[in-house]
């Protein structure tokens, strides 16, 4: 945990909850646990795609203004050399004890969970590393469940579910971040039904995978790509506004190429159409953003299709 994670809380105050999207089942975990522990502070922390960074992805007892701001490094303080460690640890920090437990998965050490300032004053115990190490590891199995359950089965990428729990976390913190910036987009691949029609699904889906694994390595390591469904992909572009420019030719240059590579497949013309949105400039809902994007892909493929003078 960093100090502020540390920090017991003004007592004073009334305990800050964050707000978390609904039916997530890891954050209804968390919830419970925090109810089961009798925990009045505590904070679910995640590994941050292959980063050796943990951030916040539930917390209660925590400013929500806060949270963006904490990043916890894998073997720096007590979340951290949990994390590094994978051992569940119980101890003190000023008048109240807590409980901090990895989160283990097949990926190894995704997240920690910590626990502290019981209810009535009570003291955490070592009966209480047991009954964390077993949610923790409830929490992994829902993890894992989540991943699972979020990859498009032809592709391997993220699918439809996992782009909008990613566009949810990215829109709330770019709310409470002033000045933050990002782009969402999405790439049509032209002609994929006629190659189903004509050639075959299984054609078609050699298709598909191709244009993900050249999305994929196209992309950079902190901007999200996913299948959104049928001859459809989504993008996540981070970063200040203008710099998802150079990028989204970057993936027009990238795809080209894809074109070329894959014209034994497809007689005739054959294009991939793509379109961006920024947030805010182009909404600040995650409905306009998409909607926006959609009509720049159109335009785009309507423009290409005009002949030209």
């Amino acid at each position: 945990m960093t100090r502020d994670a540390e920090r017991p809380p003004d007592r004073r105050a009334s305990p800050a909850r964050s707000v978390d999207p609904p039916a997530d089942p890891v954050r209804s975990a968390f919830v419970m646990a925090v109810q089961l522990m009798e925990a009045g502070r505590a904070s679910l922390l995640l590994r941050r795609n292959s980063e050796p960074v943990l951030t916040i992805a539930a917390a209660v007892g925590i400013n929500p203004s806060e949270i963006p701001k904490i990043e916890v490094q894998i073997g720096r303080g007590i979340a951290g050399i949990v994390a590094e460690k994978a051992v569940t640890l119980l101890g003190q920090l000023a008048d109240d004890t807590f409980v901090s437990a990895p989160i283990i998965t097949r990926e190894g050490v995704e997240g920690v969970l910590n626990l502290t300032e019981r209810f009535g004053g009570r003291q955490f115990t070592g009966q209480d590393l047991a009954s964390s190490s077993l949610i923790a590891g409830h929490i992994a199995h829902l993890l894992e469940y989540r991943r699972d359950s979020m990859v498009d089965s032809v592709t391997g990428l993220p699918n439809r579910r996992a782009f909008e729990e990613v566009l949810y976390r990215e829109l709330a913190r770019s709310a409470r971040t002033p000045g933050s910036g990002f782009a969402v987009g999405f790439l049509d691949v032209d002609g994929l039904k006629r190659v189903n029609d004509e050639q075959g699904h299984d054609v078609g889906d050699e298709l598909i995978r191709s244009v993900g694994e050249a999305l994929q390595n196209t992309i950079r390591q902190y901007d999200f790509a996913a299948r959104w469904g049928g001859d459809e992909f989504a993008l996540l572009l981070a970063g200040a506004p203008g710099g998802e420019t150079r990028i989204e030719q970057r993936i027009s240059q990238r795809m080209a190429s894809v074109t070329q590579a894959n014209s034994r497949l497809i007689p005739g013309e054959y294009a991939i159409s793509i379109g961006i949105a920024r947030y805010p400039t182009d909404g600040t809902t995650a409905g306009e953003l998409m909607k926006r994007a959609d009509q720049r892909m159109y335009e785009y493929k309507r423009s290409r299709r005009e002949p030209r003078g």
